[in-house]
């Protein structure tokens, strides 16, 4: 009973019960997670954003650091300005992987191929709409 006015006393709160624990995936499941991710430390495409804003045009790519796995890399532009095929020039300053010229893609996409690529790890230009950046791409021996 309570202190005042001869009332009962309040009934206790329930206790919650501990959240439930997530079930664990099943061996198999979670060893084929982890070699799966373990062979993907290689990036295979590069996207190139074309973009405007208040102060001009601009170019961002994702990622910024690359990681060339086997096989070959491929480069994809997304023209945010006006939705058109805009030519971009990738500039290699200190020689890159397939020498030293000017790679140019023209219809939105590239797929250049690693075989008899040089390895390293190598900075380049990408130049469109009048704006730069200059990203860098690593090439691992293999």
């Amino acid at each position: 009973m309570s202190k005042k006015k001869g009332k009962k006393a309040p009934k206790p709160a329930p206790k919650k019960k501990a959240p439930a624990r997530a079930k664990k995936a099943s061996a198999s499941r979670s060893t084929a997670r982890t070699t799966a991710a373990a062979s993907i430390g290689h990036t295979a495409q590069i996207t190139i954003f074309l973009y405007k804003t208040s102060s001009g045009n601009k170019i961002r790519t994702a990622p910024q650091r690359a990681y060339a796995g086997p096989g070959s890399i491929e480069w994809t532009i997304v023209n945010l300005i006006d939705g058109s095929n805009v030519p971009v020039t990738l500039t290699w300053p200190d020689g890159g992987p397939w020498g030293k010229e000017p790679i140019e893609i023209r219809d939105g996409r590239l797929n250049r191929s690693l075989d008899g690529a040089a390895e390293g790890r190598f900075k380049y230009w990408i130049s469109g709409f009048d704006a730069q950046e200059d990203p860098e791409v690593e090439i691992p021996g293999n």
